[in-house]
């Protein structure tokens, strides 16, 4: 073979680069030339796989690749995101398992409750007493007292009535809001009412306001009695009986953290606006009073933005706008229908029943056995 044949294939090879290192490619391109085949051939060392030197390294000098493959996980926001997560819920469970769990009457809504009947009276009742301590309480006598009564009065007797607590077969404001499949359903609990000794104080504030007490305290101020009609001041007490019938003190979401403690009381208000505009209906006062006393209450809010930002309450448009939904003026208006026909009958064939609009100069007529109200004066 002449020189220029072997010049030739040199370059072919040169030109077509094996996928082998740099020294073992020099002798490659010169083996098939002649006088280059008795060259050596040279092997690289072959270096171990990484996952065989971990764990030869792992194994016999000790931890540092093995250790960082098996601490790697909290280094990842994901995984530690998810842990915090199963442990915060497990715990939750764990802590919610030794509560009851109760329902709330008209929304249905299942809730676990920390406290007692008793309990939760007794805690009221001190709250209350610190309320209480810090106003002029008007006399039993005074005409303000009386009106507040009387309106309570009807409010209260719309709610043992509405609930069944009169009677079980009569209970219209379940009937309207039972769903479908309620018969195998758990029953809402209603037994806490049943204890309850309620009572009306007026205190000497000029700031609108009305406040309860799960034991069945009211305290109502002059302001509110000064600026709202007997409609505006039912339907501000039907919204408050709707906490003591959902029996919100006594839920577990007292003892969640600030801020899931704010989200939820916002949801208690809704709640309890929705219990109030049916029980407003119920004690035969026209649903629209709620919006009404709403939209002038807030008239007299006088908060910034940023105690609006972090109130307990939502916002009076949101509150507004859920109460004037068509489902809930429904049922609203069909438990209002319903007693006004019964107004009618009642005051035109027993003219001094008891519990109608027809009572004395004595105030508001007593239970007259032991399943009706409890009702005591101011």
């Amino acid at each position: 073979m002449n020189s220029r044949s072997v010049l030739s294939q040199i370059l072919r090879r040169y030109h077509q680069p094996t996928p082998t290192s740099s020294p073992r490619r020099l002798i490659d391109l010169f083996s098939p030339v002649r006088g280059f085949s008795s060259l050596p051939r040279v092997r690289p060392a072959v270096r171990p796989s990484s996952t065989a030197a971990s764990l030869l390294h792992g194994q016999y000098y000790g931890t540092t690749a093995r250790r960082s493959s098996v601490l790697r996980w909290y280094h990842d926001p994901r995984k530690v995101a998810a842990a915090t997560a199963i442990t915060l819920s497990a715990t939750a469970m764990a802590a919610c398992s030794r509560y009851d769990r109760e329902i709330v009457p008209c929304t249905n809504r299942s809730h676990r409750v920390v406290y007692s009947h008793q309990e939760e009276r007794d805690l009221g009742d001190a709250d209350f007493a610190v309320d209480k301590a810090r106003f002029v309480i008007l006399d039993p006598s005074d005409p303000r007292s009386i009106r507040a009564c009387l309106v309570t009065e009807r409010i209260v007797h719309a709610a043992h009535r509405g609930l069944g607590l009169y009677d079980s077969n009569d209970a219209p404001m379940l009937r309207v809001t039972r769903k479908w499949g309620a018969a195998t359903a758990p029953q809402p609990h209603t037994s806490h009412l049943r204890a309850l000794n309620w009572e009306v104080f007026v205190a000497e504030n000029g700031t609108p306001d009305v406040v309860i007490a799960p034991g069945g305290k009211i305290l109502v101020s002059t302001g509110f009695l000064d600026h709202f009609s007997d409609e505006e001041l039912a339907a501000a007490l039907a919204h408050e009986v709707g906490h003591v019938i959902a029996r919100h003190t006594a839920d577990i979401s007292g003892w969640f953290p600030v801020f899931l403690e704010r989200i939820i009381s916002r949801r208690m208000e809704i709640e309890a606006d929705y219990i109030g505009i049916l029980l407003l209906g119920a004690a035969g006062f026209h649903p629209q009073w709620a919006l009404a006393e709403l939209a002038k209450r807030e008239k007299f809010a006088r908060f910034s933005v940023l105690e609006k930002l972090l109130s307990y309450h939502p916002k009076t448009e949101k509150r507004l706008q859920l109460l004037s939904q068509a489902k809930t003026m429904k049922e609203a208006l069909e438990l209002y229908r319903e007693v006004t026909a019964m107004d009618k009958v009642t005051d035109r064939y027993f003219p001094y029943h008891p519990l109608g609009k027809n009572d004395d100069e004595n105030g508001p007529s007593r239970a007259r056995n032991d399943d009706e109200i409890s009702f005591v004066w101011c």
